[in-house]
């Protein structure tokens, strides 16, 4: 009878993984602030205790970083303010969704952007790595369709080396970045992205057509078995719809522009590049934006340039990072066992403040990730609650922000992204103040940053 049970078990636990479904597609409502996912395979509450657990452990969120509310049995709504964090969890989600009690050892990080170029920039870019990128292997055999666009370049260039073109003054002036995908995909695992609108617009009197602008993303992903490092996209392909605003003369139009690839291999460290002619006007403006581009007579964009890369990690380092970035990103306090064991005075508010050290560590998209704390072994029961001024200038930043001496003790400081202007010098020069909330206590500190290699020197 047991045997007979364990079999009926297994073969009910075979039937469960067989009929579940592929994940659901995250829509989001910029405007709204609010996302939504449809789970396939789990309750929207079971799907969110999941996420939670791998998102922030041992933390809640609380309203000035976002929400995840459970709808209904299967709908989930969510939001994050702070920007990593949303994206994170746009990838995290779909892979929680499955029927089985074990998670995906291997993901496949695949970062897509999307740059508006001028003819400059292009040569520009062309000069720059057009020459040394055979020394990363032959470019892709992408097609390209587009209204009457052909395909401009394809290149496979290292990723460290078209980040410093493109952070270059020349490429600043003549390049502007349109958004950036960050998806966290299972391997063997199908791509499914869409962030696409609705775009009604008037071609000619009297006649309205609707049509889609935004993002598309499809292929299957494969880690090569003999180099964990090589990853196969089979059937790649990737759907653009832009939105030319239009002059008074002028009508709005939508120009799609479509890449595709039967076998992509993307290498860590290596990216893809490829840039179609004649895609749009596209200018900076004050509507320039995700789905549109404005109209400005003093600068035009006729290009879109497509860069791709991807990167293989395991769930139990990405996981790692996750509460890593979580414990930066919250504002932590003492538990009160901590604090009972806590001593009445250790050091006086100078020497605390003196403490600031800065830390840098990098995500495992590149992005790094820069900031400050104070040396938790000086908590006190006298200083712990104090509220303190934490003024940052330098490398394009002008923060001011109120941060209890816990919060920097425990999350510590972490600073905003540096310009792309200040990414691309050799030294960037940091100034920190940090004064105690109601006392002249006050202590100032200049630290000073190298973006290239991500650390602080003296």
């Amino acid at each position: 009878m047991k045997v007979l049970i364990l079999a009926l078990l297994s073969v009910g636990m075979s039937f469960a993984q067989s009929v579940q479904r592929a994940p659901g597609r995250i829509e989001c409502q910029d405007e709204l602030l609010r996302c939504t996912y449809v789970s396939q395979n789990l309750t929207a509450r079971t799907l969110a205790n999941r996420v939670r657990q791998a998102l922030v452990p041992g933390d809640v969120l609380i309203p000035s970083e976002g929400f995840i509310n459970v709808e209904s049995t299967n709908v989930l709504s969510f939001w994050f303010y702070n920007e990593e964090l949303k994206n994170r969890f746009e990838g995290l989600l779909p892979l929680m969704d499955v029927l089985e009690a074990g998670v995906p050892s291997h993901l496949v990080q695949l970062t897509t952007e999307i740059y508006s170029v001028s003819e400059e920039g292009l040569s520009h870019i062309d000069a720059s790595v057009g020459s040394i990128s055979s020394d990363v292997g032959d470019a892709p055999d992408f097609d390209i369709l587009n209204d009457g666009g052909i395909l401009d370049l394809s290149l496979t260039v290292s990723s460290r080396l078209l980040s410093a073109v493109l952070g270059t003054q020349v490429g600043r002036k003549e390049t502007s970045r349109v958004t950036r995908v960050v998806q966290l995909i299972p391997n063997l695992a199908p791509i499914s992205y869409e962030r696409t609108s609705n775009i009604y617009i008037s071609p000619t009197a009297g006649v309205v057509k609707d049509e889609k602008a935004g993002l598309t993303l499809g292929g299957t992903v494969s880690i090569n078995a003999g180099d964990s490092d090589l990853v196969h996209i089979k059937d790649y392909n990737f759907s653009y719809g832009v939105l030319n605003r239009a002059s008074e003369s002028e009508r709005d139009s939508v120009t799609i522009l479509n890449v595709s690839n039967p076998s992509l291999y993307l290498y860590k460290g290596i990216s893809t590049m490829v840039v179609s002619s004649n895609t749009s006007v596209v200018t900076r403006d004050n509507n320039f934006g995700f789905f549109s581009f404005g109209r400005e007579r003093s600068k035009v964009f006729n290009k879109l340039m497509v860069v791709t890369s991807a990167k293989t990690m395991s769930f139990d380092n990405y996981r790692d990072e996750m509460a890593r970035f979580s414990r930066l990103s919250l504002f932590r306090s003492f538990s009160e066992s901590q604090v009972e064991r806590l001593p009445q005075s250790r050091a006086t508010l100078s020497q605390v403040l003196a403490s600031l050290k800065p830390y840098n560590y990098r995500l495992s998209n590149g992005t790094p990730v820069i900031g400050f704390r104070l040396d938790d072994k000086l908590a006190a029961l006298n200083n712990i609650k104090k509220t303190v001024e934490v003024e940052v200038k330098g490398g394009g930043l002008r923060m001011k922000k109120m941060r209890s001496i816990e919060n920097l003790m425990l999350s510590g400081f972490r600073f905003d992204s540096l310009s792309s202007r200040h990414m691309s010098k050799a030294k960037v020069k940091l100034r920190v103040e940090l004064k105690v909330h109601g006392s002249r206590e006050k202590y100032k500190k200049t630290l000073y940053y190298d973006p290239d290699r991500n650390v602080f020197f003296d």
